[in-house]
């Protein structure tokens, strides 16, 4: 692998760091604009000479951009895009949809951020709710606790009758306390976990819900009539979809429970899922520009209170590459 793997405009960014980064990328893609008047090109050299780490971030940001497989990266996406460009002109509108896409990864960077971490509606409807990397405990009133993964969210509904929690997104873990008279059910798309005194997982996925349970027994029944409950013991996992329950599978209760103790843990996954799991922790935008990075196969255990690092040490162990724009984007070819 050449230097560029797993090489950022600045490694170890500062908040000043960052700024100047994206900064110098604006200008870099201002001044490579057909319309860049000679006014913007002296008021670079005025900003470019303010300090050293102006000039040092705006050389950087040229090699980043510069780099040829990125090049070839940036062009393969522009195919799958459906953007064409002509033999004699392909170098040079590949490098202007490059320097366009570059500055709208930088914002798109922020914008993402910013709107996970600004859910409204969702944080008004929410009792509880995490962002971006964060986790929470919730002592109930009825003495069980609900542990919260990134950027999940529950209602809770305790009356003499019942105890009820409703997962509005996310992964939740339960410690339910035992109670003969009161269920302790929650509600999440299509279905109901019921329990009286045990601990699970319930997680919101694409496709429906996942229910895993670590101690005692739940019984998962359908929100609507559609299909018979059943039970669950420990070890055993199942997805429900909107057809209703999977195959019950047998599953390593520490892996799937390792995000509590900030541990990402695969075997034999999918890249994309892996990815797709890192965005809960990383404060910014992962971007594929290859569709077949997804599908490689990986295994191994990481640490999510550090998702920089686990990017880099899929670059360095995989075969892809990656470039990130400041520390709000991660592009991976």
């Amino acid at each position: 692998m050449s230097d560029f793997d797993d090489r950022s405009v600045k490694q170890a960014l500062t908040g000043d760091e960052s700024s100047l980064a994206e900064e110098a990328i604006a200008w870099f893609t201002r001044l490579r604009s057909d319309r860049c008047s000679a006014e913007a090109r002296r008021a670079f050299e005025s900003w470019r000479s303010q300090s050293p780490a102006h000039a040092i971030a705006f050389e950087e940001a040229c090699a980043l951009w510069n780099d040829p497989a990125l090049g070839s990266a940036a062009a393969l996406r522009a195919q799958s895009s459906g953007v064409i460009y002509g033999r004699e002109r392909a170098s040079s509108g590949s490098f202007r949809w490059l320097t366009r896409l570059a500055a709208a990864a930088a914002v798109a960077g922020v914008l993402v951020t910013a709107g996970l971490q600004l859910d409204i509606p969702l944080r008004l409807t929410s009792d509880y709710n995490t962002s971006t990397g964060e986790r929470q405990v919730v002592q109930l009133s009825d003495r069980s606790t609900v542990t919260l993964n990134a950027r999940s969210a529950i209602s809770t509904e305790f009356d003499v009758a019942s105890r009820r929690v409703h997962l509005l997104k996310g992964e939740a873990l339960f410690q339910v306390a035992h109670d003969t008279e009161k269920a302790f059910v929650v509600d999440s798309r299509h279905i109901t976990t019921r329990a009286v005194g045990t601990e699970f997982l319930v997680r919101e996925e694409l496709e429906g819900i996942r229910v895993t349970v670590i101690e005692g027994i739940v019984e998962l029944a359908p929100a609507q009539p559609g299909w018979a409950p059943i039970r669950l013991s420990v070890g055993k996992q199942v997805s429900v979809g909107a057809n209703g329950p999977g195959l019950v599978r047998d599953i390593d209760v520490a892996s799937a429970s390792a995000w509590l103790r900030g541990r990402l843990v695969v075997n034999d996954a999918r890249l994309g899922d892996v990815l797709e799991e890192l965005r809960r922790y990383y404060p910014g935008t992962i971007q594929i520009w290859d569709s077949s990075v997804n599908d490689i196969r990986v295994s191994g255990s990481y640490n999510l209170t550090d998702p920089a690092r686990v990017f880099t040490t899929l670059a360095e162990t995989l075969p892809i590459r990656m470039a990130r724009i400041t520390d709000r984007v991660v592009i991976l070819f």
